[in-house]
């Protein structure tokens, strides 16, 4: 959903940003950069720690919890717990780990939240449009009609006893990464946190978690891409401690249907991909509910998106639409709060 290139440039914001030189600078915690390409993205982990080595062990450790993750919910891995789930669609409950078990649990919850505008399910229609849109043309109602009836929670049994779960109609797919890779941040942040860091970064493609500061610093600054100007960023950065941030947007993967260009992200609730909306930025208490609002937020669109977020504390939200040449930014009530001047120094 998110390249890693664009993340990489963000990330870097934060660190000039935020941990500037200073004359006490030699006093100062080991900071440790480290990245790989779990889960078919790119994620990048920064910490502050007691020495190099220490930081080094956590972001090993860290990348061994997203590794038990991947095994779990990741789409690019034949033999993932998400994939034999997908063979045994139309047979009997299977049972699944811990991991796939919770993310399957908060995607049910946050599909229900958001009156299905995210949804899990939604495989067969993303596979659908991939193949339709390599030549240009969007699907046949039949099959756009046959994909739509795999979609939809109502198909996916959650049985508590023994953690089993069962698609119930034959050829459905998951595609849990749309919050799978917010769970993995929060496991790796939560590994660091084990490991006594109590300063650190955690980037996976735009899902970005924020613990605690920099060294003498109140927050992390964030950027987030301007996706009108895709080799900029927006003018104020966001300054975020102890929270989440995601961002989800059409600038980087779109298909060409009838010679226009046409989202990703797709409705559930219609086959559809979504229109108007360029990019939603969402702050949370947690990566994997900042995560999948992000892409609740783009189906919903904007005024619906922003009245979700004004309902619900500690959620803030920011939605660029365009239509034709006028581009329109809509924030919810506390999003102002946590943007910043560049030369500000939270």
């Amino acid at each position: 959903m998110r390249a890693w290139h664009v993340q990489l440039m963000l990330a870097a914001l934060c660190l000039a940003g935020c941990a500037a030189p200073t004359p006490a600078a030699v006093s100062r915690p080991a900071r440790v950069f480290e990245a790989r390409t779990p889960m078919g993205t790119y994620m990048a982990v920064t910490v502050y720690a007691s020495d190099e080595a220490a930081g080094r062990a956590a972001i090993a450790a860290a990348f061994e919890r997203v590794e038990d993750i991947e095994a779990a919910a990741s789409t690019y891995r034949r033999n993932s717990e998400v994939e034999k789930l997908r063979h045994a669609a139309g047979g009997l409950p299977m049972a699944v780990g811990p991991d796939l078990w919770r993310v399957l649990e908060r995607a049910a919850e946050v599909s229900a939240e958001t009156g299905g505008a995210f949804d899990v399910t939604v495989g067969p229609l993303v596979a659908l449009w991939k193949k339709t849109w390599r030549r240009g043309k969007a699907p046949k109602a039949d099959d756009l009609a046959a994909a739509r009836a795999l979609v939809g929670m109502s198909n996916v049994r959650l049985v508590r006893e023994g953690r089993r779960v069962q698609l119930l109609k034959p050829g459905m797919r998951l595609v849990p990464g749309g919050i799978a890779k917010g769970y993995a941040v929060d496991q790796a942040v939560a590994v660091l946190r084990e490991r006594g860091i109590q300063a650190a970064l955690v980037d996976a493609g735009g899902d970005i978690f924020a613990l605690g500061a920099p060294p003498e610093r109140q927050a992390w600054l964030i950027g987030v891409r301007d996706p009108v100007h895709p080799g900029k960023i927006l003018p104020k950065p966001l300054a975020v401690r102890d929270r989440a941030v995601a961002t989800s947007g059409d600038y980087e993967q779109f298909g060409i249907v009838g010679g226009r260009r046409v989202s990703h992200i797709l409705d559930p609730r219609t086959g559809q991909p979504v229109q108007g909306v360029t990019s939603v930025t969402v702050v949370a208490p947690d990566t994997m509910t900042a995560d999948a609002y992000a892409t609740a937020a783009s189906v919903l669109g904007p005024a619906a998106a922003v009245a979700f977020a004004d309902a619900r504390p500690a959620i803030e939200m920011m939605i660029i639409s365009r239509q034709d040449d006028t581009v329109t930014e809509t924030r919810s009530r506390g999003f102002a709060d946590i943007e910043v001047a560049r030369t500000a120094k939270p």
